[in-house]
């Protein structure tokens, strides 16, 4: 059995918190529908549109793993959880979106860009 890292919803005494993990993420259908707080058949369609809009390959983002004896289960990268976050119409997509852009504007570094021209050699 593989380990994987997932997005999960931990609850606290007087609280409820999105705990997102380091490294590679992968979530099967009933992790999403949990993270979501959607319906299975509301998390397929939506997946299903994410493919048809040719938004991310099948074949780059899901993979199947073995479970226990005779059960494999189809997981999704981390990609497809984010946009899953922007197309799902939810509370908890909500949070996961606000969540989402929150540790990127906190781990956001400033770039500068810097341009230079070179006169033309020989005049």
């Amino acid at each position: 059995m593989e380990q994987r890292n997932i997005i999960k919803w931990s609850e606290y005494s007087e609280y409820t918190e999105l705990t997102i993990p380091s490294g590679e993420i992968w979530m099967s259908e009933s992790e999403l529908v949990d993270l979501f707080g959607v319906f299975i058949l509301k998390l397929r369609n939506a997946i299903k549109a994410l493919y048809k809009e040719k938004l991310v390959n099948p074949y780059e983002a899901e993979r199947t793993i073995k479970k226990r004896d005779n059960l494999y289960v189809t997981v999704y990268n981390m990609e497809v959880v984010m946009l899953l976050a922007f197309r799902l119409n939810s509370f908890q997509a909500r949070a996961v979106r606000r969540e989402l852009m929150e540790r990127i504007e906190r781990n956001h570094k400033p770039f500068e860009v810097i341009l230079t021209a070179v006169s033309g050699i020989g005049n």
